[in-house]
C-alpha cells in the first residue's frame, strides 16, 4: 500500500484552510503520512496561527508569492511519499476518499494520477468545470479553457485529459519526470493545463483518471476573492496567452489578437464586470502581451 503526502498551498484567505487541514487529519486514513502547508508570501500571520492549531502539519512560509506552481513545488520537495496529493485550501476531503484514490493508483500502474469528483458546498457535482479536454486553437482564441469532458457526472472511472488541480493525486515519478508545475504561470491559472498538455506529450507516463466514488467538497473562487476580479482576469489572460504560445505556436498570433478583443466584448455584454474586463484589457496592453 503506497503512502500519500498532501501539499496545501495557502495565500491569505480565511478559515477555509483550517477546515481543509482538519478534513485531512480526520479523513486522510492510514495512507496519509505527511501534510505540508505552504504559505505563499501571505504576510498576514495566518500560517503561524495554523501551525499552532495543527502542530502535526509541517508549515512552510515563503517570503514572496512567486506563484502557486512555485509554492506547490516547494511543498512537494519536502515530501518522499510515492503519491503526492495537491489540494486547494478551499477543499475538504470526504471520509474514505484518499483511500479510494490511493487504491486506484495501486491497481492501475499505467495511470499518471487520479482525481476525485469535486462537489460544491451544496453537494452538487462540479464535473463540467473540473473535468475538461485540453483546449485547442478555437477555445484559446475565444479566451476559454477546453470544453467539458462529460455532460453528466461520471459514474465509472474514466480517463480525463485535463482535470482541475484543485485536487490531484499524482505519482511522484510522473511529477519528477515532468518537472512539476511550471512557476512561469504567475500567480496562478493555466499551470494545470500546461502540466496536462506536457503529460499528453509523454504517453509512456500515462494520463489522469477520475474516480467518482471518491468525493472532495470544494468551495471555489477563494483566490479570486483575495486578489480581486481585475487582477484575476489579467493573470488568467496572460497565462492563457503563455499556454497558447507554448502548446499551439502556429495559432498563437491569432490568439494574441483575438483574446484582447474578447475582453472588450465581454465587458460590454456584462455590465456588472465591465470595469474589471476593461482594466484587464488595459493591463494586458501595458504588459506588451
Amino acid at each position: 500500500m503506497n503512502t500519500i503526502a498532501a501539499v496545501v498551498v495557502r495565500y491569505r484567505g480565511g478559515e477555509e484552510t483550517a477546515r481543509c487541514l482538519a478534513s485531512l487529519q480526520a479523513n486522510g486514513g492510514p495512507r496519509l503520512e505527511q501534510i505540508v502547508l505552504v504559505d505563499s508570501g501571505s504576510g498576514d500571520g495566518g500560517v503561524q496561527e495554523l501551525a499552532r492549531r495543527f502542530p502535526a502539519v509541517e508549515a512552510v512560509s515563503l517570503d514572496v508569492n512567486r506563484s502557486f506552481a512555485w509554492a506547490a513545488g516547494a511543498g512537494v520537495a519536502r515530501t518522499k511519499a510515492p503519491y503526492v496529493l495537491l489540494l486547494n485550501p478551499d477543499a475538504e476531503v470526504e471520509p474514505g476518499s484518499l483511500g479510494r484514490l490511493g487504491a486506484f493508483l495501486d491497481a492501475r500502474s499505467g495511470a499518471a494520477g487520479v482525481v476525485p469528483l469535486l462537489i460544491g458546498p451544496d453537494g452538487a457535482p462540479q464535473h463540467r468545470w473540473q473535468l475538461r479536454k485540453l483546449p485547442g486553437c478555437l477555445s484559446l482564441a475565444l479566451g476559454m479553457p477546453g470544453s467539458p469532458a462529460c455532460g453528466h457526472p461520471p459514474e465509472q472511472p474514466r480517463p480525463v485529459e485535463q482535470p482541475a488541480a484543485s485536487c490531484w493525486l499524482v505519482r511522484r515519478g510522473v511529477w519528477d519526470a515532468l518537472g512539476g508545475l511550471d512557476p512561469a504561470f504567475v500567480p496562478a491559472w493555466w499551470e494545470d493545463a500546461d502540466f496536462c498538455a506536457r503529460l499528453a506529450g509523454r504517453p509512456e507516463l500515462g494520463h489522469f483518471w477520475i474516480e467518482p466514488e471518491a468525493r472532495v467538497r470544494h468551495a471555489g473562487g477563494s483566490s479570486v476573492s483575495v486578489i480581486g476580479d481585475a487582477a484575476f482576469l489579467t493573470a488568467y489572460t496572460q497565462n492563457l496567452l503563455r499556454y497558447a504560445s507554448r502548446h499551439h505556436p502556429r495559432c498563437s498570433h491569432l490568439v494574441s489578437v483575438a483574446v484582447p478583443i474578447g475582453l472588450v466584448v465581454r465587458g460590454l455584454l456584462r455590465p456588472s464586470r465591465r470595469a474589471a474586463y476593461f482594466a484587464a484589457r488595459r493591463r494586458l496592453s501595458g504588459s506588451g502581451r
